[in-house]
């Protein structure tokens, strides 16, 4: 139950475009009971320019989101996930910049996710929109996130049992065409489950390796 309420950050793999192409890959993480989006960093930085000094100068970004007060505390027990999951509250994005290599990544807890062009557009405007603005129109940095390169930002929405990690990334990927149900993922085995099995939606989006 406690890992249903923070998105956990692994190492990822590298390179985020598709040879010669204009279609784009993004990639899903399963890190046991939650998911992590991982966007190449360039793509990223064209959307978000703030995010340039947390990010390093890794291929590939990891984001996270979740409630803020578990997800910000490593020492988080059974009260605050209990409170997160009882909700709604607070919810921040987590941002990792990533350079390890995509072989070190096991088969069965990845999927890879292609996008065309205007889809992959989408996604990234949707990531985007994810994050609260300031008062002067910035992002509302929160400080040192759990790992080096990496920073707590607060989020658009509130965390719940009813929309979990799990679902602002189906979120993220049913705002680029995919065809899915966000409503019904919970958990991330949801998630990679019905990522490999969903039908491919024309160029805007297709499973595959």
């Amino acid at each position: 139950m406690l890992t249903l309420v923070g998105c956990a950050n692994t190492p990822a793999p590298s390179a985020g475009a598709d040879p010669g192409g204009a279609a784009r890959r993004v990639l899903v993480l399963d890190h046991g009971l939650h998911a992590g989006l991982y966007i190449a960093r360039h793509d990223l930085l064209e959307e978000l320019p703030a995010l340039a000094d947390t990010l390093g100068d890794g291929d590939w970004v990891e984001l996270g989101w979740g409630d803020e007060a578990f997800y910000r505390d490593p020492q988080a027990g059974l009260g605050l996930a209990l409170q997160a999951l009882l909700g709604p509250t607070p919810a921040v994005l987590h941002v990792r910049g990533i350079g390890a290599d995509p072989r070190r990544t096991p088969a069965p807890a990845l999927v890879t996710v292609h996008l065309g062009a205007s889809a992959y557009r989408r996604l990234l405007a949707f990531v985007g929109a994810s994050f609260s603005r300031t008062a002067q129109g910035g992002l509302a940095d929160l400080g040192p996130g759990l790992h080096p390169d990496s920073r707590f930002y607060r989020a658009e929405g509130r965390y719940s049992l009813l929309r979990t990690c799990n679902t602002w990334l189906a979120e993220a990927l049913s705002a680029s065409g995919c065809p899915l149900r966000p409503a019904t993922v919970v958990t991330s085995g949801q998630l990679l489950s019905r990522l490999r099995t969903m039908p491919a939606a024309g160029k805007a989006c297709r499973p595959g390796r």
